[in-house]
Protein backbone atom coordinates (compact mmCIF):
# COMPACT_ATOMS: atom_id res chain seq x y z
CA UNK A 1 0.00 0.00 0.00
CA UNK A 2 2.85 2.67 0.85
CA UNK A 3 4.41 1.77 -2.90
CA UNK A 4 0.99 2.75 -4.66
CA UNK A 5 0.86 5.86 -2.39
CA UNK A 6 4.12 6.65 -3.49
CA UNK A 7 4.04 5.93 -6.95
CA UNK A 8 0.53 8.23 -7.13
CA UNK A 9 2.92 10.90 -5.52
CA UNK A 10 5.54 10.41 -8.22
CA UNK A 11 2.98 10.68 -10.64
CA UNK A 12 1.33 14.29 -9.58
CA UNK A 13 4.93 15.56 -9.52
CA UNK A 14 5.95 14.30 -13.06
CA UNK A 15 2.78 16.11 -14.15
CA UNK A 16 2.89 19.43 -12.76
CA UNK A 17 5.83 20.27 -16.17
CA UNK A 18 2.54 19.24 -18.45
CA UNK A 19 0.13 21.44 -16.17
CA UNK A 20 2.24 24.57 -16.45
CA UNK A 21 2.54 23.56 -20.22
CA UNK A 22 -1.58 23.92 -20.32
CA UNK A 23 -1.22 26.92 -18.05
CA UNK A 24 0.75 28.83 -20.58
CA UNK A 25 -1.28 27.73 -23.37
CA UNK A 26 -4.58 29.28 -21.61
CA UNK A 27 -2.42 32.47 -20.59
CA UNK A 28 -1.51 32.97 -24.51
CA UNK A 29 -5.60 32.55 -25.32
CA UNK A 30 -6.45 34.96 -22.34
CA UNK A 31 -3.54 37.86 -23.39
CA UNK A 32 -5.59 38.20 -26.61
CA UNK A 33 -9.03 38.55 -24.83
CA UNK A 34 -7.90 40.66 -22.69
CA UNK A 35 -6.14 43.20 -25.29
CA UNK A 36 -3.05 42.05 -26.07
CA UNK A 37 -0.84 44.61 -25.51
CA UNK A 38 -2.55 45.35 -21.81
CA UNK A 39 -3.33 42.60 -19.37
CA UNK A 40 -5.74 43.13 -15.91
CA UNK A 41 -4.24 42.58 -12.77
CA UNK A 42 -5.84 39.52 -11.35
CA UNK A 43 -7.24 39.00 -14.61
CA UNK A 44 -7.57 35.56 -16.46
CA UNK A 45 -3.79 35.90 -17.99
CA UNK A 46 -1.95 36.69 -14.36
CA UNK A 47 -3.92 34.08 -12.72
CA UNK A 48 -2.87 31.34 -15.49
CA UNK A 49 0.99 32.98 -14.94
CA UNK A 50 0.36 32.75 -11.54
CA UNK A 51 -0.80 29.04 -11.77
CA UNK A 52 2.21 28.03 -14.21
CA UNK A 53 4.54 29.02 -11.70
CA UNK A 54 2.87 27.31 -8.71
CA UNK A 55 2.99 24.31 -10.89
CA UNK A 56 6.65 24.63 -11.72
CA UNK A 57 7.19 25.47 -7.81
CA UNK A 58 4.94 22.55 -5.81
CA UNK A 59 7.40 20.12 -5.11
CA UNK A 60 9.95 22.69 -3.77
CA UNK A 61 7.34 24.58 -1.76
CA UNK A 62 6.58 21.51 0.34
CA UNK A 63 9.77 21.80 2.07
CA UNK A 64 7.88 24.55 3.95
CA UNK A 65 5.88 21.94 5.48
CA UNK A 66 8.96 20.29 6.36
CA UNK A 67 10.26 23.51 7.65
CA UNK A 68 6.79 24.02 10.09
CA UNK A 69 7.72 20.67 11.57
CA UNK A 70 4.74 18.87 9.87
CA UNK A 71 5.83 15.19 8.33
CA UNK A 72 5.83 15.09 4.77
CA UNK A 73 6.98 12.02 3.00
CA UNK A 74 8.68 12.74 -0.26
CA UNK A 75 8.99 9.52 -2.46
CA UNK A 76 11.79 7.32 -1.97
CA UNK A 77 13.58 7.19 -5.59
CA UNK A 78 12.30 9.32 -9.11
CA UNK A 79 10.78 6.10 -11.10
CA UNK A 80 7.23 4.90 -10.76
CA UNK A 81 7.32 1.46 -9.88
CA UNK A 82 3.43 0.31 -10.54
CA UNK A 83 3.33 -0.12 -14.80
CA UNK A 84 -0.32 1.22 -15.30
CA UNK A 85 0.06 4.42 -13.32
CA UNK A 86 3.38 4.36 -15.21
CA UNK A 87 1.66 4.90 -18.67
CA UNK A 88 -0.72 6.98 -17.56
CA UNK A 89 1.81 9.65 -16.38
CA UNK A 90 4.11 8.77 -20.07
CA UNK A 91 0.77 9.05 -21.79
CA UNK A 92 -0.08 12.20 -20.20
CA UNK A 93 3.63 13.90 -20.72
CA UNK A 94 3.20 12.55 -24.17
CA UNK A 95 -0.63 13.67 -25.07
CA UNK A 96 0.73 17.86 -23.28
CA UNK A 97 4.15 17.75 -25.45
CA UNK A 98 2.86 16.32 -28.25
CA UNK A 99 -0.49 17.89 -29.69
CA UNK A 100 -0.94 20.53 -27.09
CA UNK A 101 2.47 21.93 -27.29
CA UNK A 102 3.61 20.62 -31.01
CA UNK A 103 0.74 21.27 -32.74
CA UNK A 104 -1.84 22.94 -30.65
CA UNK A 105 -0.35 26.18 -29.54
CA UNK A 106 1.13 26.45 -33.48
CA UNK A 107 -2.60 26.44 -34.71
CA UNK A 108 -3.80 28.82 -31.88
CA UNK A 109 -0.85 31.28 -33.01
CA UNK A 110 -1.45 30.78 -36.90
CA UNK A 111 -4.94 31.89 -35.76
CA UNK A 112 -4.34 34.73 -34.04
CA UNK A 113 -1.98 35.88 -37.01
CA UNK A 114 -4.82 35.12 -39.14
CA UNK A 115 -6.79 37.56 -36.92
CA UNK A 116 -4.62 40.41 -36.96
CA UNK A 117 -5.22 40.60 -40.48
CA UNK A 118 -8.83 41.04 -39.85
CA UNK A 119 -8.04 43.78 -37.35
CA UNK A 120 -5.75 45.69 -39.14
CA UNK A 121 -9.21 45.26 -41.78
CA UNK A 122 -11.36 46.39 -39.24
CA UNK A 123 -9.00 49.24 -37.98
CA UNK A 124 -8.15 48.26 -34.44
CA UNK A 125 -4.65 47.16 -35.76
CA UNK A 126 -2.72 43.83 -35.83
CA UNK A 127 -0.34 44.12 -32.62
CA UNK A 128 -2.30 42.57 -29.82
CA UNK A 129 -3.17 39.41 -31.60
CA UNK A 130 0.28 39.45 -33.07
CA UNK A 131 1.71 39.52 -29.55
CA UNK A 132 -0.46 36.43 -28.33
CA UNK A 133 0.82 34.60 -31.36
CA UNK A 134 4.40 35.17 -30.02
CA UNK A 135 3.62 34.31 -26.73
CA UNK A 136 2.21 31.07 -27.99
CA UNK A 137 5.26 30.06 -30.23
CA UNK A 138 7.20 30.77 -27.30
CA UNK A 139 5.88 28.78 -24.55
CA UNK A 140 8.49 26.37 -24.53
CA UNK A 141 10.67 28.50 -23.74
CA UNK A 142 8.66 30.60 -21.30
CA UNK A 143 8.23 27.41 -19.66
CA UNK A 144 11.86 26.15 -19.23
CA UNK A 145 12.73 29.72 -18.32
CA UNK A 146 10.48 29.82 -15.60
CA UNK A 147 11.32 26.50 -14.59
CA UNK A 148 15.06 27.55 -14.07
CA UNK A 149 13.71 30.35 -11.93
CA UNK A 150 12.02 28.09 -9.15
CA UNK A 151 15.39 26.49 -7.88
CA UNK A 152 14.41 23.08 -6.41
CA UNK A 153 15.11 22.20 -2.56
CA UNK A 154 14.14 25.79 -1.67
CA UNK A 155 10.57 26.25 -0.06
CA UNK A 156 10.66 29.62 -1.73
CA UNK A 157 10.41 28.90 -4.89
CA UNK A 158 7.09 30.25 -5.88
CA UNK A 159 8.10 34.09 -4.46
CA UNK A 160 11.76 33.80 -6.05
CA UNK A 161 9.56 32.68 -9.10
CA UNK A 162 7.18 35.82 -9.22
CA UNK A 163 10.09 38.38 -8.47
CA UNK A 164 12.51 36.50 -11.24
CA UNK A 165 9.26 36.97 -13.69
CA UNK A 166 9.24 40.60 -12.43
CA UNK A 167 12.93 41.74 -12.94
CA UNK A 168 12.97 39.91 -16.31
CA UNK A 169 9.93 42.02 -17.70
CA UNK A 170 11.51 45.36 -16.07
CA UNK A 171 14.48 44.39 -17.55
CA UNK A 172 13.69 42.45 -20.78
CA UNK A 173 10.39 42.92 -22.02
CA UNK A 174 9.63 46.48 -21.01
CA UNK A 175 12.80 48.06 -22.84
CA UNK A 176 11.35 46.08 -25.61
CA UNK A 177 8.19 47.92 -25.41
CA UNK A 178 9.54 51.67 -24.63
CA UNK A 179 10.80 51.26 -28.76
CA UNK A 180 8.05 49.90 -30.11
CA UNK A 181 5.90 52.69 -28.57
CA UNK A 182 8.64 55.08 -29.86
CA UNK A 183 8.48 53.72 -33.30
CA UNK A 184 4.42 54.35 -32.66
CA UNK A 185 4.74 57.65 -31.96
CA UNK A 186 6.61 57.99 -34.77
CA UNK A 187 4.19 56.84 -37.56
CA UNK A 188 1.46 58.74 -35.48
CA UNK A 189 3.30 61.90 -36.00
CA UNK A 190 4.32 61.40 -39.43
CA UNK A 191 0.78 60.79 -40.69
CA UNK A 192 -0.48 63.68 -38.46
CA UNK A 193 -2.41 61.47 -36.06
CA UNK A 194 -3.43 62.15 -32.72
CA UNK A 195 -1.82 60.59 -29.33
CA UNK A 196 1.45 60.31 -30.64
CA UNK A 197 2.55 62.15 -27.47
CA UNK A 198 0.87 59.53 -25.40
CA UNK A 199 2.97 57.10 -26.78
CA UNK A 200 6.13 59.07 -25.78
CA UNK A 201 5.15 59.09 -22.21
CA UNK A 202 4.38 55.46 -22.59
CA UNK A 203 7.94 55.19 -23.86
CA UNK A 204 9.29 56.87 -20.61
CA UNK A 205 7.44 55.17 -18.24
CA UNK A 206 8.57 51.56 -19.90
CA UNK A 207 12.26 52.73 -19.00
CA UNK A 208 11.55 54.42 -15.89
CA UNK A 209 9.40 52.01 -14.12
CA UNK A 210 12.24 50.19 -12.27
CA UNK A 211 12.98 53.68 -10.87
CA UNK A 212 9.27 54.41 -9.94
CA UNK A 213 8.99 51.17 -8.21
CA UNK A 214 12.31 51.74 -5.97
CA UNK A 215 11.13 55.59 -5.43
CA UNK A 216 7.51 54.02 -3.94
CA UNK A 217 9.18 51.46 -2.14
CA UNK A 218 11.03 53.91 -0.36
CA UNK A 219 8.26 56.38 0.31
CA UNK A 220 6.56 53.86 2.37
Amino acid sequence: MPTLIYDIMRVMFALTGPAAFICLVNAGVALRKEGGTVFWVGGAFSRWMLWTVIFLALEPTLVWFQFLGFPVFFPPGAGISNGWLAGIATGLQTFVADFVVARLAPVLAAYFVMRSVLDTANGTGPLPSILSAMFLLAISSTHALIDAWTPVGNRFSIVLGLESMWNYVASRIFPLAAGLAICGAIIQFAFNRPGYLRLVACAGGFLTVSALWILINRMM
